[in-house]
């Protein structure tokens, strides 16, 4: 385990932090250490991490287990990096180090001080075994086994592993269709936004348009318009309002009377993208349906 080097605002109050621990444990050794905190060589910071771990075992002085945790945190993270390099199946480091120091608070009798690199060694054990449960445990969840059933009724053995995260045919077919459907009601809600913008009065669209599309403020709008700010934020209510209500009919079943100003075209493209959503075109359909499928998914995930 290698330690990487304190930034120097990260020096400056760990060691602050030492001193006080220091003095207050009237501590000379720990009082050195925290002056030369970011000069330490490797052989010293053991030591520093070594005193640090027995006061903790012997006292559990909550302060010595915070300061060994700042000073410790990303080797130790360096190291579960290193032996997790050949686990084939995802592993969140995070884990393997929050297990780590809850080890090494949890277990502070098996430490044995005698040595100046002690707090490494005991450490590096520590950290193979925790990355080696982690990477067991990631292989139980990630896959089974595969076995084929013999003409006499028994099995015949594992022939593969199968990865239970893995995408299925089926699921990346679910997926497609979601997609699909996502897709044509986007288009189909700007569509409806198209129908009932261009039936808003010339006054209401160009309102909306220095507010949404121009980013103007209303101060600025108004002044462009010749109203006062108060003024304008009124239309611009009464315009959203206006295609809230329209669009609201449109799905809820409603008829519109038809635009002379529609181009053909445009009627068209609504017509085809509402056949073609059939009765997934409903938000309430397509919130049921991706939710009967994260529930599946959580489902395949405890088993």
């Amino acid at each position: 385990m290698t330690f990487s080097d304190l930034r120097e605002d990260q020096a400056s109050a760990l060691a602050e932090r030492l001193e006080d621990f220091a003095r207050g444990r009237g501590d000379e050794r720990l009082r050195d250490f925290a002056g030369r905190l970011g000069e330490l060589s490797q052989r010293e910071r053991d030591r520093l991490s070594t005193e640090l771990m027995a006061i903790f075992a012997r006292e559990r002085d909550p302060e010595a287990y915070t300061l060994l945790y700042e000073l410790n945190v990303e080797g130790v993270s360096r190291l579960v990096r290193y032996h997790l390099r050949r686990c084939i199946y995802p592993v969140d480091p995070r884990d393997v180090v929050q297990e780590v120091f809850l080890n090494i608070y949890r277990y502070p009798d098996h430490f044995d001080p005698r040595s100046a690199t002690a707090y490494r060694n005991w450490t590096h054990t520590i950290v193979r075994n925790a990355a080696l449960r982690h990477g067991q445990r990631a292989q139980r969840h990630a896959a089974s086994s595969l076995s084929v059933t013999g003409r006499d009724g028994e099995e015949e053995g594992p022939l593969e592993l199968e990865d239970r995260r893995g995408r299925s045919p089926l699921d990346a077919t679910a997926e497609r269709e979601e997609v699909d459907v996502l897709t044509g009601a986007w288009r189909l809600y700007l569509l409806a936004y198209l129908d009932a913008f261009a039936r808003l009065a010339p006054a209401e669209k160009t309102v909306l348009t220095l507010i949404e599309c121009d980013g103007l403020s209303y101060r600025e709008a108004g002044e462009r318009m010749g109203v006062r700010p108060e003024s304008l934020k009124m239309r611009v209510f009464r315009a959203r309002r206006k295609l809230y209500d329209l669009m609201r009919r449109r799905f809820e079943g409603g008829s519109l009377p038809p635009r002379r100003d529609e181009p053909a075209a445009l009627r068209e493209e609504r017509r085809i993208v509402a056949a073609s959503l059939g009765k997934f075109h409903t938000a309430d359909s397509l919130r049921a349906r991706m939710k009967a499928r994260a529930s599946r998914k959580q489902e395949e995930a405890e088993a």
